[in-house]
């Protein structure tokens, strides 16, 4: 007969272990499937941003986060080459009662999270492999540790990433916009004569640049580059190039210091695509985080993504959902948020990182349309950190990319 448990979630990163937390919390059967051993995989950096962190305190999982040794950043410095002076972003003041952005390590952040989910009562089985749904009254899920295993639950929430199993099961395809930019990411340590009370945005060149601190002298760096620097860094030598082209970017007044630093893992590339479905639920199944699609990396929202997913979903499964219909309106809120933020994301990558021959004019229309509190262009990164919700409908067109290609 197997087990039997309320809900069975496939995934223990960031979005499978939070909603795991929060519906065990409320006392509820919950088991948590996840196919690693040891949380070592990535050296990725979590960065929450203000409405994420909104999104984490209403899970209750803001202060396991904490406890683990996120960094709080209360601020961004914008640095621009052919701007003079750099400007500030106040992370603090987007959100009411939202000290900032939260950065940590993944692993850090997963390995908290999936602990607390267990202390809270969830049934935590690790080192899963072959998971197989069957449709009845009940959803039965076999998996494979070291022996064969079998669960029986009223619902399956798919948590597993990118590639999941449980949406191909489920019979769910995404659809994909490809990319305008790439981004490569770099964990360095030795940065202890930068100071880590804010975070950094720059551009300069052909690239943009960020920089998200975790406290003790270690970052997370990122470069983006157009479609052209696909493989700019990558293969043999990449984490010293990565470094260089910070030296280069002049518009930093600290950039030797950060190329100074020590590479902490591998330098990786990603591409800023984006893919969504505007129905992440089927019989028995509800999808959250990165299963049910993902927003271009260049603005960061992943996290937050994942955050209000499981608050959605927690809160949805709380009041008895369980078939299709259940979830409709989670699938409209995420359709919606995933609109907003697809434009965004553009929006940046076309000002920011795009291959053009005019990316300083490019970034120079942007800048100014920011310090100008420009009605179209403003509130549309505002609502990058104070929740795509925030952002007046009539403002998500993409006829303002034109605008800013033809600057």
């Amino acid at each position: 007969m197997g087990d039997v448990s309320e809900v069975v979630i496939v995934g223990g990163g960031i979005a499978g272990s939070s909603l795991a937390y929060a519906l065990a919390s409320e006392g509820r059967s919950v088991t948590v499937l996840d196919c690693l051993f040891v949380l070592d995989y990535c050296l990725v950096c979590v960065t929450m941003l203000p409405w994420g962190v909104k999104e984490a305190r209403s899970l209750g999982v803001e202060q396991v986060l904490l406890d683990a040794g996120a960094h709080i950043a209360p601020a961004w410095m914008q640095y621009i080459a052919g701007v003079d002076e750099p400007a500030a972003i106040p992370m603090s003041m987007m959100i009411e009662g939202i000290p900032g952005t939260l950065n940590m390590r993944h692993p850090d952040a997963c390995q908290a999270l999936i602990d607390a989910a267990a202390v809270a009562g969830a049934t935590v089985v690790r080192g899963v492999h072959d998971v197989k749904l069957s449709a009845g009254r009940d959803v039965s899920v076999t998996y494979a540790t070291d022996r064969a295993a079998e669960v029986h639950a009223r619902l399956v929430v798919g948590a597993d990433g990118r590639s999941s199993t449980v949406r191909r099961q489920a019979g769910i395809s995404l659809r994909r916009d490809h990319p305008i930019n790439y981004i490569a990411g770099l964990l360095v340590d030795g940065l202890a004569g930068i100071p880590d009370d804010h975070d950094v945005l720059a551009a300069d060149g052909d690239l943009l640049l960020l920089m998200f601190h975790q406290g003790g002298g270690r970052a997370r760096l990122y470069l983006c580059p157009g479609r052209s620097g696909q493989h700019r860094f990558a293969g043999p030598g990449a984490a010293a190039r990565f470094l260089a082209a910070w030296k280069d970017a002049g518009c930093y007044p600290l950039s030797g210091l950060v190329a100074a630093g020590s590479p902490a893992g591998p330098c990786v590339t990603y591409p800023g695509d984006d893919t969504w479905t505007d129905t992440p639920f089927a019989d028995r199944v509800v999808l959250v985080g990165d299963a049910a699609g993902h927003n271009d990396p260049v603005i960061g929202q992943g996290l937050s993504i994942s955050m209000r997913d499981a608050r959605i979903v927690r809160d949805l499964i709380l009041a008895g959902a369980r078939q299709p219909a259940d979830f409709a309106a989670y699938g409209r809120e995420r359709s919606d948020r995933m609109r907003v933020l697809r434009l965004i994301a553009d929006v940046v990558s076309v000002a920011f990182a795009e291959d053009a021959d005019n990316r300083l004019a490019r970034r120079l229309f942007f800048v100014g349309k920011m310090a100008s509190m420009d009605a179209e262009v403003f509130p549309l990164l505002v609502g990058s950190f104070a929740g795509p919700e925030t952002v007046p409908d009539p403002l998500v067109n993409s006829a303002i990319l034109d605008r800013i290609r033809s600057a």
